[in-house]
């Protein structure tokens, strides 16, 4: 794969050139890790010394000439040394300012920590004594010579610590490497996996595209699947492992098989030489928890590399180990018994069902899908039965497999025969020899050798097949009718309060708000504190949410999630729900600061996560919510590009549907018909509404076709579905869709009384925009994009300053539209390409390139004096474009300007 070209680092290399040529000292060491892009930095800070007053001269040092005098100058010498020479160190500096030609050089010395000691002390006299400048790359953790050193010591040049790239360079590296964009969670996993560094992401991206795993999705490149180990990746982080003794070879297996492992445990596998060896090395590092202190591995690759080239029985022995170890520490910590149980299963032991299912459960509240699922499985063939098919079927289902699921569960009801007597429930509560869709019921007879289910075991099984039905199948009427006839056959108090969980449960996800209330407010009196509870306040957050009590579903929520780690284990799945129940309070809300904190509390709740799975995707629609509604609609498109053409997921509907409202805003009708159709088809799950959601887009699908006449009658019929159902949230934001689009007159009269339905400043503006919509009144409308732009809802500010501009202009106020106009602009040029009708219209200032450059620097807070002076101009003529600009623009001071130029 060839050089990339240059991106990403902006700051950095701003300060490097900044520093390379401040007249105070004689430039820049550029120190940092290996691999992290230290020399291409240099490379650019050189490109800057292009005037005829400088020659650059390239200085390669290597570790093969370190040992040689003056080897790592010996291309810019002479064959051979004059006889008798008596000073060396002045023939060299002068042989190499002779290739200066008479201008300043600027030594570029790659690697200077590898110059042998000739010469670094030519490369420090050149710079002390004859003044050259030197732009330098310098390995941290490598020893370098005393002179080279003495550089930034003595101030005779800076140093400049460079660290790994951020997750926007590694953004900005790939956009241009590709030749397109690639999605977050693409930037996020290979970020991840090479740690910032730019060479393991040369290569890391190298193989992934060699591979298939690095493709074009819908515009998009995406990461799909597991990038192997290239030869030359593997080669390349082989070389930075270096040659290992047996011992410090063992050190990095035990660790790559046992992260983070106990620094007690590994100094009993293994001697204190040959961690400590592993140590320096960079190989392992160490961070203190608690009271003990674990041991990781240096880098992710590290440990790809050491598990791919260890032979399989070298690898059963490495587990085998470490399950010895902990055994013989007695596993008391909460994590060992999931760490036991895997350690056992790939050392090649046989384990019981019962310790699968508890590694099973622990890996699922870790959030590690893929593991809980493996442990989930290991436990059904080792013969837990019904209960491990539960288990089982309720991890595949949250990891998006209900197919899996429903196979799973059928499979147990084979294998299950129901208690018989008064009030026993039949198979999942339906009346044998019936069939109610997945995992249809059969009489007891027809199933041979079956064992009777307990009432308690058959009422979980009956949830589980309802979870899966509504959202695994998307069957919510079967599902419910499953309930209702489990319900009937309950005696036990406590089943029975389970079966009206999940009905609860059911009616909140499908945007049912008055059901689920009603039901919630008993259950809430009659849930015991713990798990059964927290289930209880989950659903009421989010009903609460639909009916428009937006601050007490956060209330809720947040109440849920305080002590979390008292039910997590039991709930784990409950964590996401939560937090997309208080995102979405704080967007209908117009509360962007609560959805911010919703979102990185989620994020920081399954950091961990590993696999797909039902919380991924809620994080990515909560983020892709919050990107639209601050008017960021190409972000949003990133953040839910992975989630919405996720290649195995079967309930993305949510995530495609908003990925296709966000194509609409940018004026892609085309694109967002497609992803909704395919969003629509892919739909698995009863969940948040998604109907409504797939209603609010069609809006915008008619308007960026170019009928707004057909995009207002969509919003007020849906605003009306709505009004029925009792979802003033939706109904609200539905018919501000419709004053967007230019139908005021026929949303006001409702707005008036959607207030007192609803609660937050969203739908106060939404009233406001109607009032001043109608009235046509200008100003009125510039108050709105105020009070939307206070809000952080930008694109929604845009239009309403849009509006004003053009009821202005009709109006015969010029100088008030120009302004109103420009304000809009500015507005517009932060929602990254959006073109809904109310901006399409818009026109940039008609600004010269002069003009735009004195507005700009004037906007950022510079005096005339300051900007003549900066561009050479005399300070009138500075005034007099100053002038031009707020003629041009219809503003009138610097602080409009800066508004003007927020965000440049």
């Amino acid at each position: 794969m060839a050089m990339w070209p240059f991106a990403g680092r902006r700051d950095d290399l701003a300060r490097l050139v900044r520093l390379a040529h401040d007249g105070a000292a004689h430039g820049v060491v550029i120190a940092g890790p290996a691999g992290v892009g230290k020399s291409r930095l240099a490379t650019e800070v050189l490109r800057t010394f292009v005037s005829s007053a400088y020659a650059v001269i390239p200085i390669r040092a290597t570790r093969a000439a370190s040992g040689i005098p003056y080897g790592a100058l010996a291309r810019l010498l002479p064959p051979e040394a004059p006889p008798g020479l008596v000073n060396p160190l002045r023939w060299a500096a002068d042989a190499v300012s002779a290739h200066a030609g008479g201008r300043r050089p600027v030594l570029a010395v790659d690697d200077a920590h590898l110059l042998d000691g000739a010469s670094a002390a030519a490369v420090h006299h050149l710079v002390t004594v004859e003044g050259a400048l030197i732009v330098a790359t310098l390995r941290t953790g490598e020893p370098a010579p005393d002179t080279v050193t003495a550089l930034w010591r003595d101030g005779l040049a800076a140093r400049a610590e460079l660290g790994p790239l951020t997750l926007g360079d590694s953004a900005a590296i790939l956009t241009t490497a590709l030749g397109g964009r690639p999605d977050d969670a693409t930037v996020r996993r290979l970020g991840t996996a090479t740690e910032g560094n730019a060479l393991l992401l040369h290569e890391l991206v190298a193989a992934a595209r060699d591979a298939g795993t690095l493709r074009k999705v819908r515009g998009m490149w995406q990461l799909t699947g597991e990038t192997p180990l290239a030869p030359r990746l593997t080669e390349l982080v082989g070389e930075r492992i270096g040659a290992l003794s047996p011992e410090a070879g063992a050190v990095l297996e035990l660790t790559a098989f046992g992260e983070p492992i106990s620094l007690s445990t590994l100094l009993e596998l293994a001697s204190a030489e040959a961690v400590e060896q592993a140590e320096d090395r960079g190989l392992i590092r160490m961070a203190p928890d608690g009271q003990r202190v674990l041991v990781r591995l240096g880098h992710p690759l590290y440990g790809e590399v050491a598990r791919a080239g260890c032979p399989p029985l070298r690898r059963r022995n490495r587990y085998a180990t470490l399950a010895g170890a902990l055994e013989h520490s007695g596993a008391r910590r909460r994590d060992d018994l999931l760490r036991l149980t895997v350690w056992r299963l790939e050392s090649g032991r046989q384990a019981s069902p019962g310790p699968l299912m508890s590694a099973c459960g622990l890996a699922w509240s870790a959030h590690d899908y893929p593991l809980a699922i493996r442990l989930g499985r290991a436990a059904l063939a080792a013969g837990g039965g019904v209960e491990a098919a539960i288990l089982l079927a309720t991890v595949l289902e949250y990891a998006q497999f209900p197919d899996e699921a429903a196979a799973v569960l059928a499979e147990a009801e084979t294998e299950a025969a129901p208690a018989t007597g008064p009030g026993a429930a039949t198979e999942a509560g339906t009346p044998a020899g019936t069939t109610s869709g997945a995992g249809a019921a059969t009489s007891p007879e027809s199933r041979p050798g079956g064992r009777p289910l307990d009432e308690a075991t058959g009422t979980r099984l009956a949830l589980a097949r309802a979870s899966n039905l509504a959202w695994g199948m998307n069957r919510l009427d079967e599902a419910l009718d499953l309930l209702d006839r489990t319900e009937a056959t309950l005696v036990d108090p406590v089943a029975r309060r389970q079966v009206a969980m999940r009905r609860l449960d059911l009616a909140a996800s499908a945007a049912k708000p008055r059901v689920a209330l009603g039901l919630g407010a008993a259950l809430l009196r009659a849930a015991p504190a713990g798990p059964e509870r927290i289930e209880t306040l989950k659903a009421q957050a989010l009903a609460l949410c639909y009916a428009g009590q937006t601050g007490e579903a956060v209330s809720v929520a947040r109440q849920a999630l305080t002590d979390a780690g008292s039910w997590q284990d039991a709930i784990p799945a409950m964590v996401s729900p939560l937090h997309s129940a208080w995102s979405m309070a704080g967007l209908f809300a117009g509360d962007l600061a609560a959805m911010e904190e919703a979102v990185t509390s989620m994020e920081a709740a399954v950091a961990a996560q590993r696999g797909w799975s039902l919380g991924e995707g809620s994080l990515a629609l909560s983020k892709g919510h919050l990107a639209t509604a601050r008017g960021r609609v190409e972000t949003a498109l990133g953040v839910l590009h992975d989630a919405a053409h996720h290649p195995t997921a079967l309930t993305v509907g949510g995530c495609m549907g908003a990925y296709a409202a966000a194509q609409a805003l940018l004026g892609d009708a085309e694109g967002a018909h497609s992803t909704l159709g395919e969003a629509l088809a892919r739909n698995r799950a009863t969940w948040t509404g998604f109907t409504r959601w797939v209603a609010l887009t069609r809006v915008w699908i008619a308007a960026a076709y170019g009928d707004t006449g057909a995009a207002v009658e969509l919003a007020l019929a849906f605003a009306e579905e709505c009004r029925t159902a009792g979802l003033p949230g939706f109904e609200f934001v539905a018919l501000h869709d419709a004053v967007r689009l230019g139908g005021a007159a026929h949303a006001l009269a409702r707005l008036e009384e959607l207030p007192g339905l609803h609660d937050g400043r969203r739908v106060l503006l939404a009233r406001d925009h109607a009032r001043a919509a109608v009235a046509g009144d200008g100003a009125a409308l510039l108050a709105v994009a105020d009070g939307f732009e206070g809000l952080g809802m930008i694109l929604h500010a845009a239009e309403s300053a849009a509006q004003a501009a053009a009821r202005l202009r009709r109006d015969g106020k010029d100088r008030a539209a120009l302004a109103a106009a420009t304000r809009a602009w500015s507005l517009a040029r932060r929602c990254e390409g959006a073109r809904t009708p109310a901006l399409r219209g818009l026109a940039v200032p008609e600004l010269t390139a002069r003009q735009l450059e004195v507005a700009q620097l004037a906007a950022h807070g510079l005096s005339n004096r300051d900007i003549a002076v900066r561009l050479v101009l005399s300070i009138r003529t500075v005034a007099n474009h100053l002038g031009a600009v707020y003629e041009r623009t219809g503003i009138s001071d610097r602080l409009d300007l800066g508004e003007l130029f927020d965000g440049d």
